[in-house]
């Protein structure tokens, strides 16, 4: 199993998600992850300890179906590299519905 499997085994394990963000930049990102990917399941979540330098995001949506994960990943990050920039780490899992 990947590190980023077992990563996102452990935050669900522990339930760090919750579906509607909590901090003022959780929401931020979500909404330009809603906006852009209009999921059907989306989850965004400080996982640095409120300081805003790493996030665990999901986003499953009809737009990435038949697409392979990779290119799934490269859309994300193109809709958040400004964001991607101030990050230390990004836990990403995408899925088309």
């Amino acid at each position: 199993m990947s590190y980023l499997a077992r990563a996102f085994k452990q935050v669900r394990a522990v339930r760090f998600y919750s579906p509607v963000p909590e901090g003022a930049y959780e929401k931020q990102i979500y909404t330009i992850l809603e906006d852009r990917f209009k999921p059907s399941n989306l989850e965004v979540k400080d996982v640095s300890g409120g300081c805003g330098s790493m996030f665990a995001i999901l986003v499953e949506s009809t737009e990435f179906k038949g697409i392979p994960m990779i290119k799934q990943h490269r859309l994300v990050n193109e809709v958040l590299k400004d964001e991607i920039s101030k990050w230390h780490g990004l836990q990403l899992k995408t899925k088309g519905v």
